[in-house]
């Protein structure tokens, strides 16, 4: 949404003739006597007057007495702004960050943010002007006797501040992405109490992006904006509580927080407490409570909301079982690009179950739900294409691809599976030294079938040097997860006196 900022300084600062000339000006401007406006100001504006020449700007800008010109008002925010009138800057700023009045052009945007912004705009010259308005300056302010402004904007310019920070913290929007630069001057909006600054200052800290990652940090900023009644910071703040970053995991504050933001209707806050409910975090299970706040957000479009709506109805859960409902469920997050619901949609497709049996559309929903990257999806894609009579024709190069977008993205199960398909050279040349790269990356993680996978290379001494302790090591391993063959194997080496101390891995 556009915003305007309306002058609020003193008009000491020029000439007495200049000075009466605009005072008469503002006192018809605000009788609402724009004619008598104009003619006051616009000789003053001809003449280089900055203050005139915002407000004709701002008359266009409006409509008042003027027919209404985006372009003939950018021309004269522009004439004061190149004067140094910060108010003027400003609204070329905004001019330029909306394409009113002149091409789009962020760089340009910024450059004019950052002209006012250093001249030090916060809310001090504000409340200032607004003492000078109202006669409540020093003597010689009271002898300006300016009247009160009509419609005067109050707010300080930390909306200048949080703009100039968007701008520079989001890639593509003409200037290059600074973190630094950008958490510079959310912070200086954040100081002021300015609470979408404070949310992507916390944001920052969470993501560590300009600064160092700090959730205690984003805590701080989070709750400052959260008990200004913000929904949004309201719920990251529950969010913190829940999984217990940098603070002691504290469910009955997530759900303080949950239910403040859900209340006021943020959809996101209503699936997260659904969620709490639904899973017993903190409160007694209760499906039913879990489906209310589900719908409320499931009714506002939330993805989130509709995908474990689609789980309810698919598993029964407070509800009749029902899988066309959990179908359409499925679909509608979906649709808005959910990955596991793509992932459950394409499973339903497989099954036949609430849908009816299409092995093309189950790939269809299956590739989505991959391309989104989530690694639990792609091992599951790599599983369908490797196995034949699953709706998928046998596909092992494609298969081979998809376990290693999950693997490169530290998924265990698909590096386990990347490393079987180098083991056996499916899809991918035979190579025993990536298949135990693989494996151990996955063994180290604790899965329990790299960990036998790997202890087997050792063993044969394929793609690593023969080792038994090594192998010992991993069988044990895997042995004590309840590896029914590790434990065998591991047998097999004690009998045979193989099955050395080891000296670790």
């Amino acid at each position: 949404m556009r915003y305007h900022i309306l002058p609020l300084l003193a008009a000491s600062l020029f000439s007495v003739s200049a000075h009466a000339g605009f005072v008469e000006g503002l006192a018809a401007y605000n009788r609402n006597d724009y004619a008598s406006a104009l003619n006051e100001w616009k000789p003053l504006a001809d003449q280089g007057d900055a203050r005139a020449q915002y407000y004709l700007g701002w008359m266009y800008d409006m409509g008042e007495g003027v027919r209404q010109d985006a372009a003939e008002a950018v021309q004269w925010y522009r004439k004061a702004a190149d004067q140094g009138y910060a108010l003027a800057q400003i609204n070329l700023g905004n001019a330029y960050t909306t394409g009113q009045g002149v091409a789009p052009n962020h760089k340009l945007a910024v450059y004019w943010y950052r002209k006012a912004s250093d001249q030090g705009y916060t809310s001090a010259p504000v409340n200032l002007g607004v003492r000078f308005d109202n006669g409540e300056g020093g003597s010689q302010e009271n002898e300006a006797n300016l009247p009160v402004y009509r419609n005067v904007v109050t707010r300080d310019y930390t909306n200048v501040q949080f703009t100039l920070a968007n701008l520079l913290y989001n890639n593509g929007m003409g200037v290059p992405q600074d973190f630094d630069q950008a958490q510079q001057w959310y912070r200086k909006a954040a100081d002021q109490g300015h609470p979408l600054a404070q949310i992507n200052l916390g944001n920052m800290y969470i993501n560590g992006q300009g600064v160092p990652r700090d959730y205690k940090l984003a805590l701080h900023w989070y709750t400052q904006a959260a008990d200004q009644g913000n929904a949004y910071a309201q719920n990251n703040v529950g969010n913190i509580y829940r999984k217990g970053l940098g603070v002691k995991q504290d469910y009955a504050q997530a759900l303080y927080w949950y239910r403040k933001a859900a209340e006021q209707g943020d959809a996101g806050a209503q699936t997260n407490l659904g969620l709490m409910y639904h899973n017993g975090e903190g409160v007694r299970q209760d499906y039913t409570e879990a489906l209310g706040w589900y719908r409320r957000a499931a009714d506002q479009g939330d993805s989130g909301a509709q995908y474990h709506l689609g789980l309810m109805y698919s598993n029964g859960e407070g509800v009749a079982q029902d899988y066309a409902q959990a179908a359409q469920w499925f679909r509608r997050a979906a649709e808005q690009g959910h990955a596991l619901a793509q992932h459950n949609l394409g499973n339903m497709y497989l099954a036949g179950q609430g849908v009816q049996q299409d092995y093309a559309a189950a790939m269809r929903w299956h590739r989505k739900a991959g391309y989104q990257g989530d690694a639990y999806v792609q091992n599951s894609l790599g599983n369908l294409l490797f196995a034949s009579g699953q709706g998928a024709a046998q596909d092992y190069p494609e298969a081979a691809e998809w376990y290693r977008k999950a693997a490169e993205q530290g998924y265990a199960a698909a590096q386990n599976n990347l490393g079987t398909m180098y083991k056996a050279g499916l899809g991918v040349t035979r190579d025993f030294t990536q298949a135990a790269q693989w494996y151990r990356q996955a063994a180290d993680q604790g899965d329990v079938n790299a960990q036998y996978n790997l202890a087997q290379l050792y063993a044969a001494g394929m793609g690593v040097r023969q080792d038994f302790s090594q192998a010992a090591h991993w069988y044990r391993k895997a042995a004590d997860q309840g590896h029914s063959m590790a434990q065998y194997q591991l047998g097999l080496m004690f009998a045979r006196g193989q099955a050395v101390a080891s000296s670790g891995h």
